[in-house]
């Protein structure tokens, strides 16, 4: 109700059938896309015409789920004196998913900086298969033996497909001084 699916005018018939959320056409029959404008049960009417002019009507109640939120959480850790330590920034879903999600995520400079404090990460794709929850986006921190104070970096993410970005959509990354 208040949402409606159009079908090509030169098409003889439709077939559709309803599957996790999805409306999909029969194996030789194109495709209808339908995008709810909420969430909960809608009601789907279909109307066809024959060449007769004669009319049926037939309805079928979908329900239509939120689409999950994602954010991102923070990360604080020593740095080490050489090498690497991993910071692990929790992606997180606030739902499961019958869909892929995707979201973009990337690096950038706080009181922390690229390529002497961290191993910048450009502009990367992060993916949820149907059903994950968590993922982790990982900054690999270079170690030092210098007495400095603590600094940040940014994880971003941005562009979900399949899902709504949250309010919490940068990750902090605090290097906690260790010398």
């Amino acid at each position: 109700t208040g949402n409606t699916a159009t079908a090509p005018l030169d098409a003889g018939s439709y077939s559709w059938s309803i599957n996790n959320g999805w409306i999909t056409a029969g194996q030789t029959e194109q495709p209808v896309i339908f995008t709810a404008s909420s969430t909960g049960t809608l009601t789907l009417t279909q109307t066809t015409t024959n060449s007769s002019g004669c009319h049926s009507t037939s309805s079928q109640d979908v329900r239509v789920d939120p689409q999950p939120t994602v954010t991102i959480g923070d990360v604080q850790r020593a740095e080490g004196d050489s090498g690497y330590t991993l910071f692990d920034f929790p992606v997180r879903l606030s739902i499961p998913s019958s869909q892929t999600v995707t979201v973009e995520y990337y690096t950038s400079n706080s009181t922390a900086l690229a390529g002497s404090d961290y191993v910048p990460v450009p502009l990367t794709t992060l993916t949820f298969n149907p059903g994950d929850l968590t993922k982790y986006v990982t900054v690999r921190v270079i170690g030092d033996a210098r007495r400095e104070i603590n600094e940040l970096f940014v994880v971003t993410i941005r562009n979900p497909t399949n899902a709504t970005l949250g309010a919490k959509y940068k990750g902090w990354g605090s290097i906690a001084n260790d010398d």
